[in-house]
């Protein structure tokens, strides 16, 4: 029965981290860091971009608390985020812990918005690596994590990224995809559309201007929309912001630059 408890209530990356941290001998335990250093560690190697390091310290915090609300949203932000980098089976491993941690996240405090959003991005990015079908089942979930988010913190910048991109996306569905979602959704949900996309991309900038891939999305949709003047002056912002918004700025300024020599 424990074990099943435990297995129901705790990530398994974080119990295989608390099985390492309970067989430390007593001099070892005496010299161990507490959760909130390996946390702090964890914000340091984020924002020097070493993702790998980053998830390192989260997990590490995770095995001397495993319900830590702080370590299991910041696991799944690094985890999302550092499965950008990787190819195949690993990176679908890395997708899943994110997603896995998120939802520990929104079970240890379902009344905050951080954890559905950290899930919202989770689940997205999981979807990338999915056929058509699933990635439409994943949707349904997405928006009703993002809505859960804004319901309680409408000033969730990340948030309103989430829902601008879920708007792309389902708007930009073809014949094709629209059928699978019949099947698979009964009907294509309904609300989606770019000009919902542009206002919650609007919403997000305003309220976050300084990350960089609020502006490289809005540019990316603003070219697709063919307002290539729009689209440039988001690009450009994008470029000249200071890369410290997220671990992956670099790539994202990188992708902006490409966007904007197309566009030139």
């Amino acid at each position: 029965m424990a074990g099943s408890f435990l297995s129901r209530s705790i990530p398994m990356a974080t119990l295989l981290a608390t099985l390492a941290a309970l067989s430390l001998g007593p001099r070892d335990a005496a010299a161990a860091r507490s959760a909130e250093e390996w946390v702090a560690e964890g914000d340091q190697h984020y924002a020097a971009a070493r993702l790998p390091e980053a998830r390192s310290a989260y997990q590490s915090a995770l095995g001397i608390t495993p319900l830590a609300f702080a370590a299991l949203c910041r696991a799944a932000r690094a985890e999302s985020e550092l499965a950008e980098l990787q190819k195949g089976d690993e990176q679908r491993r890395t997708r899943a812990a994110a997603v896995e941690h998120a939802r520990a996240a929104v079970k240890v405090a379902p009344d905050s918005a951080a954890g559905h959003v950290w899930l919202a991005v989770a689940l997205g990015r999981q979807a990338l690596g999915e056929g058509a079908k699933t990635q439409l089942a994943l949707s349904r979930e997405i928006k009703s994590e993002v809505d859960r988010a804004l319901q309680r913190d409408p000033a969730s910048g990340r948030g309103w990224h989430v829902l601008a991109v879920w708007n792309v996306k389902i708007a930009g569905l073809n014949a094709v995809q629209r059928m699978a979602a019949n099947a698979v959704l009964g009907g294509v949900p309904k609300g989606a559309s770019t000009a919902n996309a542009e206002t919650a991309f609007q919403k997000a900038i305003a309220l976050e201007p300084a990350y960089v891939n609020h502006r490289l999305e809005y540019g990316r949709l603003l070219r697709a929309l063919h307002r290539d003047a729009d689209a440039r002056r988001e690009l450009e912002k994008a470029v000249a912001l200071p890369p410290t918004s997220s671990a992956l700025d670099a790539r994202y300024q990188a992708e902006a630059r490409e966007l904007l020599a197309k566009i030139r």
